[in-house]
């Protein structure tokens, strides 16, 4: 688990076209020491990691527009090595089937809806530890680079 001091230097991006879950998140993210971030479509998102550092993104798969896949894409292209920890509600074979036109056909964790704060927490911990694979990218330190 990460120490309080390592999550009050901790930025995430939180993605979710649901005002309402995306506002109550963030909050709970907030009250356990972390920096948020916010997107509330894949476009925002993209343009948010062009231009600003984070560690660990939280996805929303399902949204009008660019939907959490393109964002995968552009991370698979541009920054592999970001934690990204997957919030869906659409079904398993629609995930599945969507996910082939991914550049890499991998999977980061996802967590089903409605979230569990707990488990979402622990799973951010992992990620953030570097305690659990990161299936979107590999470890190179040079990709971590916003404007790349």
């Amino acid at each position: 688990m990460l120490t309080d001091g390592a999550q009050l230097h901790s930025r995430i991006l939180l993605c979710d076209d649901s005002q309402i879950e995306r506002h109550a998140l963030a909050h709970f993210l907030r009250n356990s020491g972390f920096a948020v971030d916010e997107a509330d479509d894949g476009d925002a998102a993209i343009a948010h990691l062009k231009e600003k550092a984070c560690d660990l993104i939280l996805l929303d798969l399902n949204m009008p527009g660019a939907d959490g896949f393109a964002v995968l894409g552009y991370l698979q292209e541009h920054r592999r090595a970001l934690p990204v920890i997957l919030l869906s509600g659409m079904p398993l074979n629609r995930i599945q089937h969507k996910m082939h036109n991914l550049p890499t056909p991998e999977l980061p964790p996802l967590l089903i809806k409605p979230i569990d704060p707990e488990q979402l927490l622990g799973l951010v911990d992992l990620q953030l530890s570097g305690e659990l694979p990161n299936a979107v990218g590999d470890s190179d330190a040079a990709s971590l680079n916003p404007t790349e």
